[in-house]
């Protein structure tokens, strides 16, 4: 069968990360599913596209496709496919900053994966709405429910990678840098093991976060390169402007300004690109502290309200808590301090 081929290729080219390409194929493998009315081939192929288009930023289109998956899935009683689907669209929301949204999705998707007992799926419950708490400000439930899915993922690696990843971010958040750094390279072994790209960048970048908070800026930027160089082969625009942003305040508390501000407006450019409010706002804080700098206190302060008004819109309180550090020292008499975003 045709639409099977397709659907197969397409999933060899998302395992290699090729996310792109994946695409186009899901979208062609859908178009003859529909042809031979074989609506659970169409509830697999779009729920795949969705996670492909959901790799490269393009959220919003993601969410059409999980929402199709869902109708159908509803209608042929695929209680399985209408999770995925729920936790796609959850995933997506909680991307474009609609964490509080995106946590009520990742709680009915785990009612759904509870009652048909898939212990894999409630773990892939928990590890989304680990970060989603995480994005809220709520640290230490974040910890525990993403020590919870790791607990659960045992045996699946590609799971624990990511738990542990998530586990090395949110505690470079809360301040144990150590414990980061460790989390994040135990993700970095793992992925290196099973081959998967996408965990392989994703770790390195967290690993040069980490360094970056304890001071190791050169060791860290040589991580952050090797995440970038990986990003770029697998298209990825969501992560690499994070790690764009991380190079950026790596070159700033180290006062090299040029080379921040490069690296920040090539970040704001990506998170315009993919609509990520919460990027947005470390973007500007990033901008904000180059003005304090260089003496721009209007601009600075301008930029500053900008990212308070997303704060306040996508009701994050870790931000909140940097642009408030930021505003206090640019009260302070001049040389400006830089603030170090974890």
């Amino acid at each position: 069968m045709k639409a099977d081929k397709l659907f197969k290729e397409a999933e060899t080219l998302r395992l290699s990360c090729d996310y792109r390409r994946a695409y186009n194929i899901y979208k062609k493998a859908i178009f003859y599913y529909k042809k031979q009315k074989n609506k659970e081939g169409i509830v697999e192929a779009s729920l795949a596209a969705g996670d492909t288009l959901r790799m490269i930023g393009k959220f919003n289109d993601a969410i059409k496709y999980y929402r199709n998956a869902l109708s159908i899935a509803e209608n042929i009683k695929d209680k399985t496919a209408k999770a995925d689907a729920l936790m796609g669209i959850g995933l997506s929301l909680r991307a474009l900053g609609n964490w509080k949204e995106g946590l009520r999705y990742f709680k009915k998707a785990r009612r759904l994966y509870r009652s048909i007992n898939d212990k894999t799926g409630v773990a892939f419950s928990l590890w989304a709405e680990g970060v989603g708490l995480r994005i809220k400000g709520d640290l230490n439930n974040a910890l525990k429910t993403l020590r919870n899915a790791l607990e659960g993922f045992k045996g699946n690696k590609e799971g624990e990678g990511y738990c542990l990843n998530s586990l090395g971010g949110t505690s470079r958040v809360a301040g144990l840098y150590e414990e980061s750094l460790r989390y994040y390279q135990e993700a970095n072994s793992i992925f290196k093991k099973i081959k998967d790209r996408f965990g392989i960048a994703y770790s390195h970048c967290g690993i040069g976060n980490a360094l970056r908070m304890k001071g190791r800026y050169s060791e860290a930027i040589r991580h952050f390169k090797k995440a970038l160089n990986l990003y770029r082969k697998i298209g990825d625009r969501v992560s690499s402007a994070y790690t764009l942003w991380s190079m950026g305040m790596a070159y700033l508390v180290q006062n090299k300004i040029r080379l921040a501000q490069w690296y920040f407006n090539r970040a704001m450019a990506n998170f315009k690109a993919t609509g990520d409010m919460r990027g947005l706002v470390y973007g500007l804080l990033g901008r904000v502290q180059i003005h304090a700098i260089k003496g721009s206190s209007r601009d600075a302060t301008n930029l500053l309200n900008k990212a308070k008004n997303i704060c306040d819109k996508i009701n994050i309180k870790i931000e909140k808590r940097y642009l408030s550090e930021i505003l206090r020292r640019l009260s302070e008499p001049k040389p400006y301090k830089v603030v170090n975003i974890p």
